[in-house]
């Protein structure tokens, strides 16, 4: 190939430099890079195009432009964005083009060893790691090997900058007995932190927990994370490529995706809690927020899904709603729940202009079958009402457990007269027995009705009156339902004011005890006292124990009285006995509350102390319920009463739930057979054989026998004949204050009187 003249020198040179056979020797990082803007870079560049075959395409590039494109082709080398340079084996930079120059000159220091290799350019910082992975690439590129590493450089702000960097050995040209190195390097900072970004997100579309799907415009699902496939129950290769409207037949509303549609087209998305189902038929609530995003062309885009499991979150909040408005006994609605659906029911009563009425139960006797069979039969029976209850009445009615023995019936548009027909069904409903641990019971209830809007117009109110109603019914008697009057309030307030009143009794000297004789049927004499208490208040006259009592169990004031009650009873009998009256024995009765206080047996024995009267002359009166009260407890404080020398009676025997296996344990002395047995004894034959099974059987036990409320001749002249050792009542005496209580032992207990022919009936003598 001919040469012309002009260019045959140009060709020497590019031999010259391309063989990279006259290295410059460069003393310092300043100098190659100042000297490198004088030498033709197209020349060395050629080698960056792939040595030789780079050569002869510059020569090319040459010969059909001629030498002056020398210049052109160095800019383009210069004004490129890659980083190129030449080194020699030893790390010495021989040339480097504009941005390589830019790069170095950015990180050169003043104080920077001149001579130094590249690998301690300052520009890779005061990480030692980073200049020896550019030896070893050099060395590798030395050996013939072309070697490709990233680096972290600092950029000319001082910011840390990846490179990626090739080092490849140049052939030496003939005639050069060196070669050189090349190293090609480019920032890819920015697309490091693309690639970074775009694992990140892809990361957290892989491991969030939230569901993931994206589908195009046409409804075809791409991609769905596991989240989803987990959310769902579906496989991912179950999904892809078909279309969104797969999951359609999940959504238990089937107007939701219609809704979700128009909002994506008018909005680009959608939000908003959706119930449905899981593949497997599980129920799923989630929390869904779809985006349409749409590319430059609009007819493209796609279509963002993403799901919250909020299933858990609902059935925890559900749980706590049924805790917070539903019984744990029953699952009835409790009384927060009642109110809110009064309130609801009110209102629409009253747009309307409808009736609404209110049931207020309560269970009669349920303490009894707590204190005798355990809290586990009381709840069995509550379960069971509930159940009835339920059973009874209409779907748009609502029955609630208030707490404890007490229910409401709510039956909204019902007139007095449906209110009547519920309260009928109701009572006969509820009387039938029940079985429940074992045992068979029959149990009764009172109801209180109330009506609005002629009682009440609140729930609360209402529910007042009803409550009012349903005492009136359980005084009236069990087994019975009550309508509410303006009256009933009246005995509310005497009630509240009784108990004030009660609290100041004692120290106002309203409180009284009346005694009542109690006689031998065989013998005609006085075998006991019982001391019972009264109270008469200065406006209101004399409030029978019936009524006061309760109140003072329920304040708490039984204590403070029950104590008084046995002092005067002690300290009168202790009078009596030092007046030359026989030495008897006086009875006082203990509430239940009395009973169960820690410290009743310090009292006795206190009490006893303070008047000198032996303990034998003392008798304390338990009720029949009230014994069989967690009989374990109720044996260790009759066994610390007993220790005392006091004798112990159980009193209105067969009114409560009788346990002869506990009867039998306790140290008692005496069964008081109830006056609701004694009253009718004459004409009715159940009563006569209830009493005629309590005799023998108390004799069967060595129990003494003590009948109330005798009032005839023939009820003591039976008793007598059955084996019953006492009784007391008004065919004796009545309770007589103390005065009265001692003039007429005194008549009844002289030497010259006859007292069987003062006390007992003929019919009795023989």
């Amino acid at each position: 190939m001919k040469v012309s003249a002009p260019v045959q020198p140009l060709l020497r040179r590019l031999r010259l430099w391309a063989g990279l056979g006259a290295a410059l020797p460069l003393q310092s990082w300043a100098q190659p890079l100042e000297a490198s803007r004088t030498l033709p870079g197209w020349l060395w560049s050629g080698a960056a195009l792939g040595g030789l075959g780079g050569l002869t395409l510059l020569w090319r590039l040459v010969r059909q432009r001629g030498t002056a494109d020398k210049a052109l082709v160095e800019t383009m080398l210069d004004h490129s964005p890659q980083c190129l340079a030449l080194i020699t084996p030893d790390g010495q930079v021989v040339r480097g083009n504009r941005t390589a120059r830019r790069w170095m000159q950015a990180s050169l220091q003043p104080q920077a060893p001149e001579s130094a290799p590249l690998w301690r350019h300052p520009m890779w910082g005061q990480d030692g790691r980073q200049g020896e992975r550019l030896r070893m690439a050099i060395a590798q590129a030395a050996g013939g090997r072309i070697a490709k590493l990233e680096l972290s450089s600092l950029d000319d702000r001082g910011a840390p900058r990846t490179m990626e960097m090739t080092v490849r050995p140049v052939a030496a040209l003939p005639g050069q007995p060196q070669g050189h190195l090349l190293i090609e390097a480019q920032d890819v900072t920015a697309r490091r932190q693309v690639e970074d970004k775009l694992r990140l997100a892809a990361a957290v579309y892989e491991q969030t927990r939230e569901g993931v799907l994206i589908a195009d415009l046409r409804g075809v699902i791409l991609s769905v994370n596991p989240a989803f496939c987990e959310i769902t129950a579906f496989q991912a290769e179950e999904l892809q490529g078909q279309s969104i409207q797969l999951l359609a037949p999940l959504l238990q509303e089937a107007a939701l995706p219609q809704v979700m549609q128009e909002e994506l087209r008018r909005d680009g998305h959608w939000q908003g809690e959706v119930i449905s189902m899981r593949r497997n038929g599980a129920p799923l609530t989630a929390w869904v927020s779809l985006s349409l995003r749409r590319d430059a062309d609009p007819r493209s885009g796609h279509l963002i899904a993403i799901v919250h499991d909020v299933t858990s979150v609902r059935q925890v909040e559900q749980k706590l709603l049924r805790r917070d408005h539903f019984d744990g006994l029953t699952d009835l609605p409790n009384r927060q729940l009642l109110v809110d659906r009064m309130t609801q029911a009110l209102a629409q009563a009253r747009r309307h202009q409808q009736p609404l009425a209110l049931l207020f139960l309560d269970v009669n006797q349920l303490r009894h079958v707590n204190d005798n069979f355990g809290h586990t039969a009381g709840d069995g029976i509550l379960r069971e009402v509930a159940l009835r209850l339920r059973q009874s009445l209409r779907e748009v009615d609502t029955v609630a457990r208030l707490g404890g023995d007490e229910f409401a019936v709510l039956l909204p548009g019902a007139t007095a007269e449906g209110a009547t027909q519920v309260a009928d069904k109701l009572i006969e409903r509820l009387a039938l027995p029940c079985r429940v641990e074992g045992h068979e019971f029959s149990l009764t209830f009172s109801i209180g009705v109330a009506l609005s809007p002629d009682d009440a117009d609140t729930p609360e109110a209402l529910l007042r009156c009803a409550d009012t109603a349903m005492y009136r019914a359980k005084l009236e008697g069990r087994g019975r339902w009550c309508f509410y009057s303006a009256d009933m309030v009246n005995r509310s307030a005497r009630q509240l004011q009784l108990e004030a009143a009660l609290r100041r009794a004692e120290e106002r000297d309203e409180l009284a005890l009346v005694y009542q004789p109690q006689i031998c049927l065989h013998s005609g004499r006085l075998v006991g006292m019982e001391a019972l208490i009264r109270w008469k208040h200065p406006e209101l006259g004399m409030i029978s124990p019936a009524e006061f009592i309760p109140l003072a169990e329920s304040s708490g004031q039984i204590l403070s009285i029950g104590a008084w009650v046995m002092r005067t009873a002690v300290h009168q009998m202790k009078q009596w006995i030092d007046e030359g009256l026989p030495s008897n024995v006086v009875a006082v009765n203990l509430s239940a509350v009395q009973f169960r206080d820690p410290g009743l047996p310090e009292l006795v024995q206190k009490v006893l102390d303070d008047a000198g009267l032996p303990p034998s002359c003392l008798e304390l009166e338990l009720t029949e319920s009230v014994a069989a009260h967690n009989p374990a407890e109720a044996g260790q404080m009759m066994d610390r009463l007993h220790a005392l020398g006091v004798r112990l009676s159980i009193d209105d025997f067969g009114t409560g739930f009788s346990s002869l296996s506990h009867l039998k344990r306790f140290p008692i002395h005496t069964l008081k057979i109830d006056q609701s047995f004694v009253r009718d004894i004459s004409t009715d034959p159940d009563d006569r054989a209830i009493v005629q099974a309590i005799i023998q059987m108390a004799r069967a036990l060595r129990l003494t026998t003590i009948a109330e409320g005798v009032e005839t001749d023939e009820q003591a002249a039976f008793l007598q004949s059955h084996g019953c050792e006492a009784a007391q009542g008004y065919r004796f005496c009545k309770p007589l204050p103390p005065e009265e209580a001692q003039a007429w032992v005194q008549i009844h207990t002289r030497p010259n009187s006859a007292p069987r022919e003062l006390v007992l009936p003929a019919t009795v003598k023989a």
